[in-house]
């Protein structure tokens, strides 16, 4: 049986309906607005003796410390290293954990040790010739600050890099495997797999391939580590790593779990001491996201590691800020003329590509360029409780959508939002 509501009933039911959806989300609203007024934040004053003084004991007691960006803005490469020096001087951090690999890493000592910029320039050419958005100028002067840090401090507190990438430069890694091996008396059988290599590397030949290649290598290696502890003496950990991350190339497809299999083989090496890095955003999200693997800093949580429940990670938002983009990648219209490399500015936390909910309420919070930091992780917060929530335009490729049964603070604990950041500045070939 069917019943029939008169027409006027049925517009004052919809009338009431539309009232208390309205007063529903300017209660919304309110809570929301009441929410991010009541956490702690402070703007972030980078020149100051203590550019962080928000962050309170419990922050300190973590073992491992992640920043997560979003690549080409120019803002977090000052935060970065005005966060690495704090923790220098705060707890004695000296382990610097970064989005390259071993051998890049290897060359980066070097450099901190030398002061060689033909170094330094190595590790960038492939970087720059890739048009990839970490080639830039504020890194490669950010690395020439801590070498400049470094020569102020006592040895015990220098800065080092650890790599834990996937092998990023084949050519690099060729290099490296060369002069690890170059006077090494290996069997003629080691030597014909090591000179395979050297070639295959040098010419870019498919990841897998080469990955195959040197697996019977390492078989002889687990087999008779004694043997080649003899042969290489001082080297012998380094090479082992170094060959184990090529054949990871063909074992191990995805990129997170090499970082966190990297992580694991150099952690007993560090001595317990902290560590701290610069990272992608999504490499430091504590929680898996949803339709998507699982993150290098989430591994790590769910891991028997002993520094699984000792990790922070601070996120980046941006506003009216510009990421460096290749030219190539953006319509006509969007390019600067005669540039490798363009400013975008679709990409900000309330951009044309995305909205963060919350986001207006944070720039009311803000002032024009500066760069606030967000403590969400303090009792009584609502991000303890709350989901975050991102509207996405369709024209987004690459998403991360948040789980909605969990918090923002179960994926980060803090946010530094950015406002007004040009992009990095290209750095030429």
């Amino acid at each position: 049986m069917t019943t029939t509501f008169p027409s006027s009933i049925l517009k004052v039911f919809q009338t009431g309906l539309l009232l208390l959806l309205s007063f529903v989300s300017c209660r919304l609203l309110a809570q929301s607005d009441s929410s991010y007024n009541s956490v702690p934040h402070q703007p972030v004053q980078l020149d100051a003796a203590n550019p962080f003084p928000l962050f309170d004991d419990s922050f300190y007691r973590n073992q491992l410390f992640l920043l997560g960006e979003s690549h080409g803005f120019q803002s977090p490469q000052a935060v970065d290293l005005a966060l690495l020096r704090h923790l220098n001087q705060r707890v004695g951090l000296r382990h610097y954990l970064a989005e390259v690999d071993a051998s890049q890493a290897r060359l980066l000592n070097q450099y901190l040790q030398t002061g060689d910029t033909t170094l330094l320039r190595r590790v960038f050419s492939r970087w720059v010739k890739q048009k990839a958005q970490w080639g830039n100028a504020d890194f490669y002067r950010k690395i020439q600050r801590i070498r400049g840090l470094n020569q102020t401090l006592p040895n015990r507190r220098h800065i080092r890099f650890v790599g834990i990438d996937r092998i990023q430069d084949n050519a690099l890694a060729a290099d490296h495997l060369s002069s690890l091996l170059a006077t090494a008396r290996l069997s003629s059988d080691d030597r014909s797999v090591v000179d395979t290599l050297l070639i295959q590397l040098s010419g870019n030949r498919p990841d897998s391939v080469v990955g195959a290649t040197v697996l019977p290598l390492l078989n002889r290696f687990k087999a008779d580590s004694a043997t080649y502890q003899r042969i290489l003496k001082s080297t012998y950990t380094e090479t082992r790593q170094l060959l184990t991350n090529i054949g990871w190339l063909k074992t191990i497809p995805s990129r997170e779990a090499t970082l966190f299999a990297n992580f694991t083989e150099v952690l007993p090496s560090l001595n317990g001491e902290k560590l701290y890095g610069l990272w992608g955003f999504f490499h430091v999200l504590q929680e898996k996201p949803v339709n998507s693997g699982k993150p290098l800093a989430c591994r790590i949580r769910e891991s028997n590691l002993y520094l699984h429940d000792k990790i922070v990670s601070i996120t980046f938002a941006y506003l009216d800020s510009f990421m460096m983009l290749p030219s190539s990648y953006l319509p006509v219209e969007a390019r600067v003329p005669g540039q490798r490399l363009s400013p975008v500015s679709l990409f900000n936390n309330d951009g044309k590509m995305m909205h963060t909910e919350g986001i207006d309420v944070m720039r009311r919070l803000t002032q024009p360029h500066s760069v606030t930091l967000f403590a969400l992780d303090r009792p009584g917060s609502f991000a303890r409780t709350t989901p975050l929530r991102i509207r996405y335009s369709s024209a987004m490729a690459q998403r991360i959508e948040f789980n909605p049964s969990l918090p923002m603070t179960a994926y980060f604990q803090y946010v530094m939002l950015v406002r007004d950041s040009p992009m990095t500045e290209p750095l030429a070939n």
